[in-house]
């Protein structure tokens, strides 16, 4: 299907539209979306912060014990709390292994692997259509003044489906950027591999200190 000319028209009420139709058709009250962090940027972030301080929580889905730690990730210059996970020691267990990504036997096993888990039920509290449409003059890219939808925005908006907890499959993230670029818009990064979500989730994050 060929684009169609409507990135002049498209408002941020069909943006709105859009958020809410994935939110229903993607969202369950059960589970979260989790993400294995490109190896390479799980190096550099632990040798970026050798001093962060892990706690050791009990994580239900590897159904063992881990080591956790918290980031924050922007959106619409709010912040969302996202969950880091790392092995504290080989555990031969399917759960375990599926979780971070392990073979069986626990093969390719490494203490560097790192899971993000974003928000598994929604904050009732935070106004989408807000930070979807006012929302841009705080955190959009519009430098404090209205415009028009570019990709800055987008990315704003893709982000905020998987922060909050809205959509609990990455199928949704690809379907909202492929309804961008059919209407019109330049949507110039890409959110297939674990490589470029991993660029593209953790763009803009802060540690939060224990």
């Amino acid at each position: 299907m060929e684009a169609i000319d409507t990135a002049t028209t498209t408002t941020y009420t069909d943006v709105i539209t859009k958020f809410k139709d994935l939110k229903n058709k993607y969202y369950t009250v059960r589970g979260c979306l989790i993400l294995t962090l490109n190896n390479d940027f799980a190096k550099q972030f632990l040798e970026k912060y050798p001093n962060l301080v892990w706690s050791e929580e009990y994580n239900g889905y590897a159904e063992a014990r881990v080591f956790r730690a918290k980031v924050n990730i922007n959106s619409f210059g709010k912040q969302f709390v996202v969950y880091l996970h790392r092995p504290i020691k080989q555990i031969h267990r399917w759960e375990y292994e599926y979780f971070f990504g392990f073979g069986g036997h626990n093969e390719g096993f490494s203490f560097d692997r790192i899971i993000a888990t974003f928000e598994d039920s929604i904050d009732e509290d935070i106004d989408i259509e807000y930070l979807l449409m006012t929302g841009t003059l705080v955190g959009g890219g519009c430098d404090g003044e209205c415009c028009t939808i570019h990709e800055k925005y987008i990315k704003n908006v893709l982000k905020l489906l998987v922060l909050g907890g809205y959509v609990k499959q990455w199928a949704a993230c690809n379907e909202f950027k492929e309804w961008f670029k059919w209407r019109g818009f330049n949507v110039d990064f890409d959110t297939n591999t674990g490589k470029s979500l991993t660029s593209f989730m953790f763009e803009d994050y802060e540690i939060i200190e224990p």
